[in-house]
């Protein structure tokens, strides 16, 4: 033992060593946090809102997100306080961990894939723990680490088309248990219509997608303290899946049966709201109901499970009183300073990668690009500029767009829009995000190809049938990703990080076209297809 003097030296080392493995570590992730908590709380940077109002507002399925951290660190706390946790250091494989991930979180921080970031923030925790108490200490450890997963939200273009997906499926199969039920029920798209002329929109917040990821969690912290055990387990966390979905069915066919029952009013009103906190109470009971059947049933075949305790021979003694001393012992050994020097050096890459770069392509270069006046299949066009309303700017997370209206005597209007990405190595969002970030619902989704354009050939494009109340419209869109054009968000995001490192032009754009659809679908594609096929030669002349 030293004296009092080099153990007072050892303390002040080892806090200065874990002081800069903190700022290290909040410097180094803090676009990641910051992309996190604008993903929790979407209406966050409308300052326009009242506090309340920008935690509450905006359209989030990750509201459980901020909990998480919280909830991890409570279960550490008191695994640490109940369970024999050893200090036994693995340097070599706390640093091959740590260095891994902070390897991993600059390579994303380069590709602005800010998911990776949060996934590999699982790592870091992950190898610090190696480092200081090793191997025995993280399986002891291993469920508030893991846990973490559930705070990082999935890339928003990901959730989008599952959310679509799920949107229509709930709609189908709350229409089929209603007619099975009695009730007269027709469903078109994401609309449900019912007798009497009522009707209900199956809206995003119904489609079970928050259900979904919340209950992901919750069920990972029920299996987690269940009586079943090994493979039995597992199988009860996948259980989540179905759970959440025959969950919110229910919820939908309530919804159906109020609506039919009194009217659209009370269903989406009151009982909307109290519905969605009774889907939870509904999916606990399922699961506890499917833990009681499987350990009925191994009792029924004779073959009953051993119900042990959650920390069987492995809890603490008597002899591990001065554990906590221990833990805070090994934490201040020499291993703290190669986590800090580690964190500096990722925490300096991270600020550097993290730059904006100043777009090549400009909302002027684009008005200068596009003529006002364009020729349409003999049809002269005349347009006016538009300005886009803040909500959609927020979702957009950029100002740099140019959005204009084309119009004739006697026919629809179409919308041209020009959206440039902030950074050139992140990419434009998907218009799927900013149509259900401003209340409308996307009804279907098709691929289109503009053929014949000239110059360029064939295009690629989406197109979206949306509705926002009685106003029915549609969407064609294509990316255009340094010198060519892609339909699919994840081709752009590829190519734009590709040209980027290799030094070839990196910039990013959404061109969108929309007009009124009406009741024929076929003739507003025409006329969106018609449009772009004539302003691509000029994006191509002006935007190389």
């Amino acid at each position: 033992m030293g004296t009092p003097g080099e153990t007072r030296s050892k303390g002040w080392a080892a806090a200065v060593g874990w002081l800069l493995v903190a700022a290290g570590l909040a410097t180094a992730y803090s676009q990641t946090f910051v992309e996190m908590w604008r993903r929790w709380f979407p209406a966050w940077r409308r300052t326009n809102l009242g506090l309340y109002d920008r935690f509450v507002a905006g359209e989030s399925y990750y509201t459980h997100g901020p909990l998480v951290p919280i909830v991890s660190l409570v279960i550490f706390v008191l695994l640490v306080r109940h369970v024999r946790i050893p200090a036994r250091p693995r340097r070599t494989m706390g640093v091959a961990v740590l260095g891994g991930s902070l390897a991993v979180h600059l390579l994303a921080c380069l590709a602005r894939v800010n998911f990776v970031s949060g996934f590999t923030l699982i790592g870091v925790v992950a190898g610090l723990i190696l480092l200081v108490w090793g191997g025995t200490a993280l399986r002891r450890l291993w469920f508030p680490v893991a846990f973490l997963v559930f705070m990082v939200p999935l890339p928003e273009v990901s959730v989008a088309q599952l959310n679509f997906h799920l949107k229509m499926l709930a709609a189908d199969w709350g229409v089929r248990v209603a007619n099975l039920a009695g009730m007269l029920v027709e469903r078109s798209g994401n609309q449900v219509f019912l007798e009497g002329g009522k009707s209900l929109v199956i809206a995003n917040v119904c489609n079970g997608l928050r259900t979904l990821i919340s209950l992901l969690a919750f069920g990972a912290l029920y299996v987690y303290v269940c009586k079943l055990r090994g493979a039995w387990r597992l199988g009860l966390f996948a259980m989540t899946v179905p759970v959440a979905v025959v969950s919110n069915s229910v919820r939908i066919v309530s919804l159906i049966l109020v609506a039919d029952v009194w009217n659209e009013r009370v269903a989406t009103g009151a009982y909307h709201d109290l519905s969605g906190i009774l889907i939870f109470v509904l999916a606990f009971l399922l699961m506890f109901g499917l833990e009681r059947a499987v350990l009925g049933l191994r009792q029924a075949v004779g073959r009953p499970a051993e119900v042990v305790p959650l920390f069987h021979g492995v809890v603490r003694g008597p002899d591990d009183e001065a554990q906590w001393a221990r833990l805070v012992e090994a934490a201040g050994a020499r291993s703290v300073w190669l986590a800090a020097g580690l964190m500096v050096v990722s925490a300096a890459g991270a600020l550097w990668l993290n730059q904006k770069i100043p777009s090549v392509w400009n909302q002027q270069m684009a008005r200068e690009a596009v003529p006002a006046d364009l020729e349409v299949d003999g049809v002269r066009l005349h347009s006016y500029d538009l300005e886009m309303d803040e909500a959609t700017l927020t979702v957009l997370e950029t100002r740099d767009y140019l959005y204009r209206r084309y119009m004739a005597a006697g026919a629809p209007p179409i919308d041209f829009c020009i959206v440039f990405s902030q950074d050139n190595r992140k990419g434009t969002h998907p218009p799927d995000l900013c149509l259900e970030g401003g209340g409308q619902d996307i009804t279907a989704k098709e691929d289109v190809v503009i053929a014949g354009v000239p110059g360029r050939g064939n295009v690629p494009c989406r197109g979206l049938l949306v509705q926002a109340g009685g106003q029915r419209d549609y969407f064609l869109y294509t990316y255009k990703c340094g010198s060519g054009y892609s339909s699919s968000f994840w081709h752009q995001q590829l190519v734009i990080f590709a040209n980027g490192l290799l030094h070839r032009n990196a910039s990013g754009a959404l061109v969108r076209v929309s007009t009124p659809m009406g009741d024929d679908p076929g003739a507003a594609r025409e006329r969106a297809k018609r449009l772009l096929a004539v302003a691509i030669p000029y994006l191509d002349r002006s935007l190389p």
